[in-house]
């Protein structure tokens, strides 16, 4: 029988839970019921009591005493991440469903994103709605995140449903889902793209599977190479294909645009030692909702991506500082590295005549690449524009190499 653990606040939630507890049962799986709340009296029925939890950081109930809210949260938080990792990993839970207001939503969402990605997990939350933004509950996971309509201050007919949908969508993610990622024994390739240059990328990725080789892509919005560089560090990306590096333009202005919260590009897989084949691809521009634009827009150029998002010119200075990152990381490298440049344009709208054409300053970046990058790191020219098919063959190409040698 798959089990399935229930992450509630029992001094609050009781009712919720076990309502949810009984659904489970009622669809033929085992439910385990874990009490994460922090304070007032609860019942006895949790499977899993607090002060269980508690003890797996080192931490007794005792000690909660007198801790402000956010401090007993935040060690509630650490210790049920510990122990939602700790019944994944025995095998003891198959999935895990949270349900609760905000406090619930803090400390389950932290212990869900320990979680291996494709196991299930799921959170009902009171506060999954309005403007809040979504990454605060989800961060790096596949949370499934399910809004509760109404505040759980006891059952009624909405919360009903929406707590019997939620025991049915944890039900479909176990029985039906595909669990864990598997590689095949296969390595697993990245690759990074956006709208400016998923023509080539794709080009190149094709190739490669028609080579046999397992692609997964990310897009270079944030949270795409956030992603990317993560899967690098736990070993599950074992060569990278980075051919947009466009986050590191909001990474150079602070963290600012669209692109935001990918910092440290290229580190992860520096530090890993696996094979790389880079591309500055959209180093040239900066993603800009209306409400962020320059003062100096109009000097700069800029082109409307849609009706909230502009694609905003760089300046030169600013594009050569972002290259020289790019030199200083990849330098620190362990493994093998190719550089490719297309010496006409990195992104579409880059040929002549068009808003984002700056061959003098890709004339620049290459002499930087050509001093500063270490002598071992194959530096490769094409005379060609990032858009044009031939630059995908030759990155597919400069993969297969890596690989290969």
């Amino acid at each position: 029988m798959k089990t399935i653990g229930i992450a509630a606040c029992l001094d609050t939630k009781l009712y919720e839970a076990a309502f949810v507890r009984d659904k489970l049962a009622a669809m033929g799986f085992h439910p385990l019921v874990l009490d994460i709340s922090t304070a007032g009296a609860t019942p006895d029925w949790a499977d899993v009591k607090r002060e269980q939890i508690l003890d797996l950081a080192g931490y007794s109930w005792e000690q909660m005493t007198g801790l402000t809210k956010e401090q007993a949260i935040g060690r509630m938080a650490e210790s049920f991440s510990l122990m939602l990792l700790k019944l994944c990993r025995e095998g003891a839970i198959d999935a895990v469903l949270g349900m609760g207001g905000l406090q619930n939503t803090v400390i389950c969402s932290r212990a869900m994103q320990a979680l291996p990605l494709g196991f299930p997990k799921l959170i009902v939350s009171t506060v999954a709605s309005g403007s809040r933004y979504f990454d605060t509950v989800v961060g790096d996971s596949d949370i499934v995140v399910m809004p509760s309509i109404v505040d759980f201050a006891g059952m009624n007919p909405i919360a009903e449903v929406v707590l019997s949908n939620a025991c049915a969508a944890a039900a479909g993610m176990v029985r039906h889902g595909g669990g864990r990622i598997d590689s095949h024994g296969r390595p697993l390739i990245g690759t990074t793209l956006m709208g400016v240059t998923n023509d080539t990328v794709m080009r190149a990725a094709d190739r490669l599977k028609a080579e046999g080789k397992q692609i997964v892509s990310f897009h270079s919005t944030g949270a795409g190479g956030r992603m990317l560089e993560k899967m690098i560090l736990d070993g599950s990306v074992t060569a990278v294909m980075d051919l947009t590096l466009h986050e590191m333009t909001a990474e150079y202005f602070g963290g600012y645009g669209y692109s935001g919260g990918a910092a440290n590009r290229l580190c992860a897989g520096a530090e890993k030692g696996i094979p790389m084949v880079v591309c500055p691809g959209g180093i040239d521009f900066i993603c800009l909702r209306p409400d962020e634009l320059f003062p100096d827009q109009e000097k700069r150029g800029y082109t409307w991506h849609n009706a909230g998002l502009t694609h905003t010119r760089l300046y030169e200075p600013e594009i050569l500082s972002i290259a020289e990152t790019i030199v200083q990381r990849l330098n620190r490298a362990k493994g093998k590295v190719t550089v490719i440049l297309p010496m006409r344009g990195l992104r579409t709208m880059s040929r002549p005549g068009e808003l984002f054409y700056i061959p003098e300053t890709i004339e620049k970046i290459g002499r930087l690449f050509e001093k500063e990058l270490r002598p071992d790191i194959r530096l490769k020219k094409y005379d060609l524009n990032f858009d044009d098919p031939e630059f995908g063959d030759a990155a597919a190409g400069e993969m297969l190499k890596l690989l290969d040698s």
